[in-house]
């Protein structure tokens, strides 16, 4: 009798299973299926509105390549676009939290872009010496030959011959001289601000040395890759530079410098220098805002 019992179960558990198996491979795959022509139309959907090549319509945040771009946009028809550069490790958004500028920027109809770039000196790109933990962080090559093109091309953004403008505070200044050699005819006018334009004046610096190698090892390249003074006659730009007098993180004489050798070798460029009594500082940059904006002649 058990015997009869525990076959009758069996026979119930294995017909059960073979419904189940049934279903899984009958209907399942319909679903799957279902899922996937959604989700295929959905990526569809949104790369053609990439491909329209139209700016965005509302403030929007990319991912390109892992690294986060801010996209600010103005309420009307957009004049030209704002690319801004943050400093060494700051949020890249700390200019529109911290400052006045993409807020008078925005109201004087500019669309604003700003590139997290992380722990990043805008090198042009990264040595077998670049210390491991940086290397994630973008490159000046992608800012120029990704990220750029692509605004460009799928939205409208830093197109030429448009009124297209250049900020950066601290190591973001010094991305501002660097992009400009990339880029001599896209920006109408530049700032920048606490920046390094000559490495070889400082050979002790530690994120030189973390990028290129050490002074004593690597003197060529200290002295011509990424460096604004090497590469002097190439500017004409014109160009805002502001430093304060009490900067104690990057030397004001890398700015006077800079200034000295622009004046030297572009003497009809439109430049102008600001040395106030003050630090390394969001105090200081926002104080500059209103100088920038005028030096561009956007101000109503």
């Amino acid at each position: 009798m058990k015997t009869k019992k525990s076959f009758f179960i069996t026979a119930i558990i294995s017909a059960i299973a073979l419904l189940m198996i049934f279903f899984l491979l009958f209907f399942i795959p319909g679903f799957t299926q279902k899922d996937n022509t959604s989700l295929k139309k959905k990526i569809v959907k949104q790369a053609d509105t990439i491909i329209t090549g139209k700016q965005p319509k509302n403030d929007t945040i990319l991912i390109i390549n892992n690294h986060k771009v801010f996209i600010k946009i103005c309420g009307q028809k957009s004049k030209g676009t704002f690319l801004v550069l943050h400093g060494w490790n700051l949020p890249a958004d700390d200019w529109c939290l911290k400052t006045t500028l993409c807020s008078k920027a925005l109201e004087q109809g500019y669309c604003i872009v700003l590139p997290y770039m992380g722990k990043s000196i805008y090198q042009e790109i990264n040595y077998p010496e670049t210390r491991t933990e940086w290397r994630s962080f973008p490159t000046r090559k992608w800012l120029s030959d990704t990220l750029i093109t692509l605004l460009q091309k799928k939205y409208s953004l830093l197109l030429k011959n448009e009124n297209n403008y250049l900020v950066g505070l601290s190591t973001g200044a010094r991305g501002v001289a660097l992009v400009l050699l990339d880029f001599p005819d896209l920006f109408k006018g530049a700032a920048a601000l606490s920046g390094d334009y000559n490495q070889l004046k400082m050979p002790s610096d530690n994120l030189m040395a973390g990028f290129y190698g050490t002074f004593d090892k690597f003197k060529e390249r200290w002295k011509k890759t990424d460096n604004p003074i090497f590469r002097i006659k190439e500017y004409r730009t014109p160009l805002y530079l502001g430093h304060g007098k009490l900067d104690k993180v990057v030397p004001p004489e890398q700015t006077i410098m800079f200034y000295d050798s622009l004046k030297k070798y572009h003497p009809g460029l439109k430049t102008k220098l600001n040395m106030p009594d003050a630090q390394h500082d969001y105090n200081y940059w926002g104080s500059e805002v209103d100088n920038i904006l005028k030096f561009f002649g956007i101000l109503k």
